[in-house]
């Protein structure tokens, strides 16, 4: 039960409180029981802080990542756990976009080629100990050019710098 009254809350050691009454905005909503600060104010400060101040919440995120890899790396896998369906769906949409941009005069040479760089990417994996990412040197779905998936737009490198690269060229 939330109590009414910042005092209650404060009180009792909640977190928070309501009140039913509008604030100055006009948000109906709870409150922070050590600040009076309505929730919904404090979300749209919060956007407007990050959108100021990119380059702290970057050195925030970073931080936070290598204070709780771990934590993080459970988090995803039981989110994984709890949602097949939908790691399953997002899994055929990237096949299909792949395969939208595979053409069909590849030959079994090539077909074989994009095969040595996956397994290139998870022998790099095993031996170095990080991940390592077969990249798309032109994306598949740029904003500005698209490639294919074919050998000759096919790279390992690792995967920090795959996903920092992005869907760049």
């Amino acid at each position: 039960m939330i109590p009414n009254t910042r005092k209650e809350a404060l009180a009792g050691g909640y977190k928070r409180y309501s009140t039913g009454v509008a604030c100055v905005h006009g948000h109906i909503t709870e409150r922070r029981a050590l600040t009076g600060e309505c929730l919904a104010c404090r979300a749209a400060h919060l956007v407007e802080w990050r959108k100021r101040n990119p380059i702290k919440v970057k050195q925030h995120n970073a931080t936070q990542y290598e204070n709780h890899t771990q934590k993080i790396k459970d988090n995803v896998r039981k989110w994984e756990k709890n949602n097949p369906v939908k790691i399953l769906a997002h899994t055929r949409q990237q096949q299909t976009k792949r395969l939208m941009r595979y053409p069909k005069w590849i030959t079994a040479d090539d077909r074989w080629m994009i095969e040595q760089a996956y397994e290139l990417a998870a022998l790099r994996t095993k031996i170095f100990g990080f991940s390592w990412h077969v990249d798309h040197i032109a994306p598949l779905q740029g904003k500005t050019v698209s490639g294919l998936h074919v050998p000759t737009n096919l790279q390992v490198i690792p995967a920090v710098d795959n996903i920092r690269k992005g869907n760049r060229v």
